[in-house]
């Protein structure tokens, strides 16, 4: 068995052997709460703090600041085209199977239509949307436009934007009817821009048998994701992951 083999077989992979180095590995991500954000200066979030544990266990020098916090259709596009680089949180579906390389699961996700309350909509089925002309705001790229583009005369009525933060202010001045979202990120945004999550509810299930993950860019090199997967499950074996995610719910 060749040295890579048997350090994937045994599920671990150094740094020394592999001779190179996780530096060169780019880190993009969005403004995602509770799992990636941006806070008086300093990235983090659940996957953040994660990613940075996973790191340093490799031996890697990248800090929190080299992460780069974009929209999340540049930093999609970008994972697309060039190499090397990390995308989180990233929801692994079906139609992105063969367009990245995978290191995971975070998280699981629940991708949701929320709506405020007092519009007391009510859907039986994803096909009603269609049918009602209900305005859904999505973020661009994201699992939620993508899962509407799959329903029946849904599509013109979907207002794409760059950011959870500008569908949150949409849904809550009435300029949209509803916002397709993690239901997680879609209540802590509408609460850190002083919205009452109360008066919102989740009207409809899209999505709830996915997973978040850190996406790698085809053209990355096997030997980093074996590393960072290591890395991944040695800290789940420590019992970090669980301290991690607890420290976000207490906030």
């Amino acid at each position: 068995m060749t040295t890579l083999g048997a350090a994937v077989a045994t599920g671990f992979y150094s740094l020394e052997a592999a001779g190179q180095t996780l530096d060169s590995l780019t880190l993009i991500t969005e403004d995602y709460p509770p799992f990636n954000f941006e806070k008086n200066g300093r990235r983090q979030g659940i996957a953040v703090d994660l990613l940075m544990e996973m790191l340093d266990l490799s031996g890697s020098k990248r800090s929190r600041e080299d992460i780069r916090i974009w929209p999340w259709a540049r930093g999609y596009e970008t994972a697309l085209k060039e190499k090397d680089i990390v995308l989180f949180s990233t929801t692994r579906t079906e139609p992105r199977e063969n367009l990245f390389k995978w290191v995971g699961p975070i998280m699981p996700s629940r991708i949701v239509l929320v709506a405020k309350k007092k519009n007391g909509i009510q859907l039986d089925s994803v096909e009603e949307l269609g049918r009602a002309g209900y305005r859904i705001g999505v973020v661009r790229e994201d699992v939620g436009e993508k899962l509407l583009d799959k329903v029946d005369r849904v599509r013109d009525k979907v207002v794409l934007l760059n950011s959870g933060i500008s569908v949150a202010k949409m849904l809550q001045a009435g300029r949209i009817d509803m916002w397709a979202y993690d239901i997680q990120v879609a209540m802590w945004n509408l609460k850190e821009l002083g919205y009452d999550p109360a008066e919102y509810e989740e009207v409809f299930t899209l999505a709830e048998t996915h997973s978040y993950y850190f996406a790698l860019s085809k053209k990355t090199d096997d030997k980093f994701v074996f590393m960072l997967q290591s890395a991944l499950d040695q800290i789940k074996a420590k019992g970090r992951f669980n301290e991690i995610v607890a420290r976000y719910r207490k906030s």
